[in-house]
């Protein structure tokens, strides 16, 4: 019976939600670049500006209530944009954006999160999703348009399976063909079927290593074997 893998679940949805995250925070960092830290220079800028105008008035007001003859010191401009410049200074001086701030928006949210990283993970996903690998029951094995046959399967690459899950399948021509069984179901069961035939004595159908089950059956029967013993002792003695 062939074997054909499809993407895992897990695969598709956490690509999409990397996706959805990234575009998060390159909305967030566009709307803090475009809005809010424009938004606090200006709200500086007219602090700055109130700050000067009451210093200015106040001057002006000190120096008219000295000046000879006892000219009025302040027109009615004069106070009613002191009174203006004075509420806006009384409300305290905001807080300035960082020098840091634009480059950070722009750099890492902006272009490193909506520009850059979206498409990445949406392109993670759908180029995952266009592979396909079957093993058929002959042995031969395909992926996407290209098929070999099971005598030019010269070897596969087990050495990252038990770590990492990724096995390379190389076949005569050169091709190395690497499958991920934490992307793809069915995985284990295409690298097993190749492994198995290839390795009888290393590995089973299911990409199992039976070096590694014999060692721990082994350990098991020893383990089970030392209390049976020390209970036979115990009799003796």
């Amino acid at each position: 019976m062939a074997i054909a893998t499809t993407l895992q679940a897990r695969q598709k949805w956490w690509n999409i939600l990397y996706a959805v995250i990234c575009a998060a925070l390159g909305a967030w960092g566009a709307y803090d670049y475009y809005v809010t830290i424009p938004r606090k220079e200006s709200e500086v800028a007219a602090y700055e500006v109130a700050a000067t105008t009451a210093e200015e008035m106040e001057a002006k007001a000190r120096a008219g209530s000295t000046a000879p003859g006892g000219a009025q010191p302040l027109s009615i401009e004069d106070v009613k944009a002191y009174e203006v410049a004075k509420a806006v200074v009384d409300k305290g001086k905001p807080v300035a954006p960082a020098a840091y701030d634009r480059p950070v928006q722009m750099w890492l949210y902006i272009i490193g999160c909506g520009v850059l990283g979206v498409p990445w993970f949406l392109w993670e996903w759908l180029s995952a999703a266009s592979k396909k690998y079957r093993l058929n029951a002959d042995g031969s094995f395909e992926f996407n348009s290209r098929a070999w046959p099971a005598n030019e399967i010269a070897d596969i690459d087990m050495s990252k399976w038990m770590s990492k899950s990724v096995a390379t399948i190389v076949a005569k021509d050169g091709t190395r063909i690497t499958l991920d069984d934490y992307k793809f179901k069915n995985a284990n069961l295409i690298i097993g079927g190749i492994a198995s035939r290839m390795y009888p004595e290393d590995w089973d159908k299911e990409g199992r290593d039976l070096n590694k089950i014999r060692a721990q059956e082994e350990a098991a029967a020893t383990a089970a074997a030392e209390p049976a013993a020390d209970s036979t002792t115990d009799k003796t003695v």
